[in-house]
């Protein structure tokens, strides 16, 4: 997992997602996107890492 990805692990982790963070690790070690369900209200700034985070595994996807 890159830099990005385990940061946003971990804030999702802060923040009391910890089953989100889960999902979202599993996600992207398996080259996945992540998306979020509507059951989880977060700021935007963890929305946008998370969005950062689903860029990279696109992008490294489309290199493979």
């Amino acid at each position: 997992m890159s830099t990005k990805q385990l940061q946003a692990v971990w804030e999702l982790c802060r923040q009391g997602f910890q089953v989100t963070a889960d999902e979202a690790a599993q996600s992207w070690r398996n080259g996945e996107r992540f998306d979020l369900s509507d059951r989880c209200q977060l700021g935007r700034s963890i929305q946008s890492l998370i969005d950062q985070c689903n860029w990279e595994v696109e992008k490294q996807a489309k290199l493979h």
